[in-house]
């Protein structure tokens, strides 16, 4: 899974598995969608501009919030697999 979904030709944050104080702080993703729109609209969603998609919004994340271990936690996200049975 990524920090970010397509929906239709739509790329969204993928909020609800972020922390608490990112994933409902309204202003900052706003922010996050002004600052980030012109690198990632008009871009093929490909495998690898999603992947690219999600380190960047990755870093922003990260340098908005300098937390210990932030980074590492939001980037294990692409290891969780979403659509299995969980068994």
């Amino acid at each position: 899974m990524r920090l970010i979904t397509v929906s239709g030709k739509v790329v969204e944050l993928n909020y609800m598995w972020l922390p608490t104080f990112v994933g409902q702080n309204a202003a900052f993703k706003k922010k996050l969608e002004e600052d980030l729109r012109d690198q990632i609209e008009g871009l093929e969603l490909t495998a690898v501009n999603l992947d690219n998609i999600h380190t960047l919004v990755l870093h922003y994340i990260c340098e908005a919030f300098p937390l210990p271990g932030l980074f590492d936690y939001l980037d294990g996200l692409k290891f969780v697999q979403e659509g299995t049975d969980g068994g």
